[in-house]
């Protein structure tokens, strides 16, 4: 089985390619189960199927601090409150984002995983994400299988080695409206002082960051990195929104060269904007990619989900800001015009 990932910077639409993917009969939408194990395990080398549940359902207490907290985002969408799990006691990780993405019964799948997914051999860890991959295609009766998890563009040279079979959709949206999006989000917040971090320990990056270099580090910086009870206070600090359109430009580029070293026939591109502006449209040519049907009535659900009144992050702000937060996104949209040149797809720059 051949996975499609969905791959972007993050805060560019893909919660809501996700949700319109889900309305397809033939695609199984998984999103964000990338992001819900990366900072646990690398995909090289090998797992029992015991420790790769650990990795899919051990709670993580930032994400539960964030419910508790109320610093909710759209990706998040257990059943809080209704649920068997409470997030002052831990959700699994699976269960806030991806089970409930596949069925409006997230336990009852949870359950059934947590008795097929421990007793599987000892293997590579991408072959486990396959055969995680074949069980729920088959569970739910969808045989292509979407990945899709916010800010995976870094994770390119990753998948591209653990799937060599795999294909790719590059969703983007403007740098400024994006960065405008990450600066309200407590998890983009965190990844800014995660890249801090790593900066002033001379390391590549905050997955490189470790107990040898907490000492290093200013300790605010070090408190918010290893306490999830610092997030809310993060929330409130004050961070310029150019850091995050310097973030936006950064992700870009670091992912960017790395698609265009794809094959012409194994990649794609979207643009948020485009999106917006020609579901039915977009969504026909993302369908010819995948191989499956433009059904008129999966297109018309999808369509449905678009907000035609919802005005652009970048829009509101001041000009002079926003004029400083599209400086700062000017290397990121560079590299986006070539990506999309190379693509063939005509990008729209909102004012």
């Amino acid at each position: 089985m051949a996975p499609t990932f969905v791959i972007s910077t993050g805060r560019c639409g893909s919660t809501l390619l996700s949700r319109m993917l889900r309305l397809h009969p033939d695609v199984l939408s998984l999103s964000e189960l990338l992001s819900t194990v990366r900072s646990r395990h690398p995909f090289g080398g090998e797992t029992d199927g015991a420790e790769f549940w650990r990795m899919l359902s051990d709670p993580d207490p930032a994400v539960d601090l964030m419910v508790t907290e109320g610093l909710t985002v759209s990706e998040l969408i257990y059943p809080y409150g209704r649920g068997r799990f409470d997030p002052a006691e831990g959700v699994p990780a699976i269960c806030h984002m991806t089970l409930p993405m596949l069925t409006d019964d997230p336990d009852t799948l949870y359950d059934e995983l947590a008795a097929e997914v421990p007793a599987w051999p000892s293997r590579p860890v991408a072959d486990q994400y396959r055969a995680l991959f074949s069980f729920l295609s088959a569970r739910c009766d969808r045989p292509v299988v979407v990945e899709r998890s916010g800010g995976s563009l870094n994770m390119l040279p990753q998948l591209r080695a653990a799937f060599p079979d795999a294909r790719f959709v590059y969703l983007t949206r403007d740098g400024a409206d994006s960065a405008v999006s990450m600066s309200g989000h407590a998890g983009f917040r965190l990844m800014l002082v995660g890249r801090e971090a790593a900066r002033l320990s001379g390391v590549r990056g905050p997955d490189q960051l470790g107990p040898a270099q907490m000492p290093m580090l200013p300790s605010e910086i070090g408190r918010m990195l290893a306490d999830p009870r610092e997030l809310p206070g993060l929330m409130s600090r004050d961070v310029p929104v150019t850091a995050f359109g310097a973030l936006w430009s950064e992700m870009t580029r670091d992912g960017a060269d790395e698609l265009l070293r794809l094959p012409a026939d194994r990649w794609t591109m979207l643009s948020y904007e485009n999106l917006i502006a020609d579901t039915r449209g977009q969504l026909t040519r993302l369908a010819g990619f995948l191989g499956v049907p433009a059904n008129r009535s999966w297109l018309t659900a999808s369509a449905a989900l678009v907000d035609d009144g919802r005005r652009t992050g970048a829009a509101r702000l001041d000009s002079r800001l926003r004029a400083a937060l599209r400086r700062s996104c000017a290397p990121g949209t560079a590299i986006d015009k070539a990506v999309a040149a190379a693509a063939g797809v005509l990008l729209h720059v909102p004012l």
